[in-house]
């Protein structure tokens, strides 16, 4: 009996392998058929198994996935592309929880692994939650966490989210995460995006004025201490990791740099945690100019960081008096970007159109870093992938959604349902199941949460035919029942227990048990375009360079490659790796940029060459928090100034203040270079004077007891 039940099995294998096989070879690589979910040069997935080369995984029920994939062949496939020798460890295989958990969502289609990968997930997420009522997750994992709690959590387990998003506030602002860090990594704001979902998706209104005091009071705090007065962008690093992304590669950034770095991902947040006051005034009947402040750094997102050339967004402006685009593309932002309205008309649909993804999914940075596929590469992954899908729904993009969805997919059928993962990076579990649950509830169902209702807005690609039921969604005062039938992502039919409603959108009071059945048909009308990479495009090795008097040496040359000098951000062509810089009696940021086979790198180390000599004032020893001293300059304007310190703490912040003006924000940290005599230097501040005498005024920001502050000894400060 247990030899037939391997045999039965290996022939189901067999069958199912051979019928998409013969798919592959009468659809043609990269001609998508309708009896698959998506089909590559990589990877074939239909609605009950995925192919790729030797390894599959088939989904044997909605409650079983069996895969041959092992970590030896891992080991060896990927020894071959990546020369670190990367290595894999397998944790627990899934097996489906008996009994179901409770009060959860059940979702039946005619895709077997489909329904299998959301069983699993939803096995994850109930795991996830610990006797507390609290997520089971570290400080590192925050900023995915609330993306996992807009893209799913909040609607599936808004009690849990509430105590988890409550857990990360002190004394009625959210803490600053990554202790140590701050400002220099501020994406904390985030929280703002989480707690307003827990909102719509409850209706709880003393959450709604809990909530408003802490983003109220937090973003005062970021107003204050990150604002940059020249561009209107918020400082800080970016959002999906510790750092920029790609900063990584550029080992001469400090923390000094980094804050001064202004990324996307925090951007969007507070321009989006603005909105998100907006409303939340609005609900309670509070008078506001929020909407107005998220705007300007709506505008200020779209002036500085939209690359016209390239059709997407700039990771992060970084630099020290002339900051520069990155070369990088964060995709989670930008899909952020799609979904909340900072790329409005044409661009949100030229954008998912033209930013390349691979076969395998999107990147979370484009360049990637190296040639390891993103989902093993990068925690975030699964995040990063929903995000976009929503995204390619949003703008009706059913080629980018159905290769989105396959990539997802395909990562969680082979690898998480056998919970193998990079040794030392391992899986966010419960970010990966909330992204996958998302695809049910956010684009087949098509879910978004208002202040007044459900609007629907569903979307179902070709590969996907068929019934689709989704119930027990319990919704405030009531528990909702979805019949989705077709495929495409116009409603051609909507009702609710049998009556036909007047448009898809259910509204916030309704009570009892709801059936809502949708009836959905193709409309094409918008681009289908998908820009697909092939090669392995990786960024080029960033310039090291050594500055001495008025000549510079590329020390990492690499011989045929075009280099150019930047002069105060105006380019011009290196041809050997031995330069003479050009005579200037003015200030003046030197720095050298390379132009790899698919685009520019990052920027070496800028040099500073003042012309005339910097005016010097000592920085004033006291024991208080504040600091003062008065500089006389002849013509008034522009100046920057910063700070020579000994850096005898670990990281220590300043406001700068000039005749009553706020104007910017040193931070004075460990770990950066050191010039003369053991002094490093801040980072560069703005600052308008006024001709003859000035009034500049430091203030130390406290930070938590655990820090220690640096030893300022000199001001400079020098005409731009």
């Amino acid at each position: 009996m247990f030899r037939n039940g391997i045999q039965s099995i290996g022939q189901m294998l067999a069958t199912a392998v051979v019928s998409v096989l013969l798919l592959c070879s009468c659809q043609g690589r990269q001609e998508m058929s309708s009896g698959v979910i998506v089909q590559n040069d990589s990877f074939t997935m239909t609605g009950d198994s995925v192919i790729e080369d030797s390894i599959y995984a088939v989904a044997l029920s909605r409650e079983r996935i069996k895969t041959n994939i092992t970590t030896a062949r891992l080991d060896s496939l990927y020894r071959q592309v990546d020369s670190s020798r990367v290595r894999f460890a397998q944790g627990k295989p899934w097996q489906m929880r008996k009994p179901r958990p409770v009060m959860m969502p059940e979702f039946d289609s005619q895709q077997p692994m489909v329904d299998a990968l959301y069983n699993m997930s939803i096995d994850h997420i109930v795991d996830a939650i610990e006797g507390s009522g609290r997520f089971a997750v570290s400080q590192s994992n925050y900023s995915r966490l609330y993306c996992s709690i807009f893209l799913s959590l909040a609607a599936l387990k808004p009690h849990q989210s509430m105590a988890t998003l409550r857990s990360m506030v002190d004394r009625d602002s959210i803490i600053m995460q990554r202790e140590g860090q701050w400002p220099v990594v501020s994406d904390h704001i985030g929280w703002a995006t989480a707690a307003w979902e827990v909102y719509l998706a409850t209706g709880d209104r003393n959450w709604l004025d809990y909530s408003y005091h802490v983003i109220k009071k937090t973003l005062g705090i970021n107003h204050a201490v990150l604002l940059d007065q020249g561009t209107g962008l918020i400082h800080g690093a970016g959002y999906t990791s510790a750092r920029p992304l790609g900063v990584r590669r550029m080992t001469w950034m400090g923390y000094n740099d980094l804050f001064a770095c202004m990324s996307l991902g925090n951007n969007i947040l507070t321009g989006n945690a603005l909105a998100i006051l907006a409303e939340m005034s609005d609900e309670l009947g509070i008078d506001n100019d929020y909407q107005r402040e998220a705007q300007r750094i709506k505008d200020a997102i779209n002036q500085h960081l939209w690359n016209e050339d390239r059709e997407c967004y700039s990771s992060f402006l970084y630099g020290m008096a002339f900051p520069r685009q990155s070369p990088l593309a964060d995709n989670t932002s930008q899909a952020m970007c799609v979904l909340w309205g900072i790329a409005d008309d044409d661009r949100a649909e030229n954008l998912i159109a033209h930013t390349p993804v691979s076969d395998l999914g999107v990147n979370v940075s484009y360049p990637p870093a190296n040639a390891l596929e993103p989902f093993l590469a990068n925690s975030s992954w699964a995040t990063t992938q929903a995000m976009w899908n929503l995204a390619a729904a949003s703008v009706g993009n059913e080629n980018a959604l159905r290769r989105g969805l396959g990539a997802l997919y395909r990562a969680q059928a082979l690898y998480q349902s056998r919970g193998i993962h990079m040794q030392d990076i391992k899986t966010d579990m419960l970010g990966t199941s909330a992204s996958n649950v998302a695809m049910v509830l956010r684009v087949f169902a098509g879910m978004n949460f208002t202040p007044e209702g459900i609007e629907f807005s569903p979307m179902v690609p070709n590969g996907m035919d068929g019934k689709k039921t989704f119930k027990g969604f319990i919704y405030r005062r009531a528990v909702l029942d979805f019949t989705i039938h077709g495929v495409g992502n116009e409603v051609e039919s909507i009702t609710d227990n049998d009556k036909v409603m007047e448009s898809p959108f259910l509204p916030a009071d309704i009570e009892g048990h709801h059936h809502i059945v949708i009836k959905l048909r193709h409309d094409n009308r918008n681009s289908q375009q998908v820009t697909i990479y092939k090669s392995e495009v990786f960024l080029p090795p960033t310039p090291v360079i050594e500055w001495k008097g008025d000549t510079g040496h590329i020390i990492n040359y690499v011989p045929g490659t075009p280099y150019r000098l930047s002069t105060n951000g105006i380019l011009s062509e290196l041809v050997d790796s031995v330069f003479v810089l050009p005579r200037t009696d003015n200030f003046t940021e030197f720095s050298v940029e390379i132009e790899g086979k698919y685009g520019p790198g990052f920027m070496s180390r800028p040099m500073m060459q003042f012309g005339l000599t910097p005016q010097v004032a000592f920085y004033p020893k006291t024991d208080s928090d504040s600091a003062i001293i008065n500089v006389s300059v002849a013509p008034g304007g522009d100046y920057l100034l910063d700070v020579g310190y000994r850096a005898t703490g670990t990281l220590d912040v300043r406001r700068v203040t000039v005749n009553g003006h706020p104007m910017g924000t040193l931070v004075m940290a460990s770990g950066v270079p050191v010039e003369v005599e053991g002094i490093a230097y801040s980072n560069l501040v703005t600052v308008k004077l006024l001709k003859g005498q000035n009034v500049i005024r430091f203030d130390q920001i406290r930070l938590p007891k655990s820090f220690t502050p640096c030893e300022p000894i000199h001001v400079r400060i020098f005409k731009r």
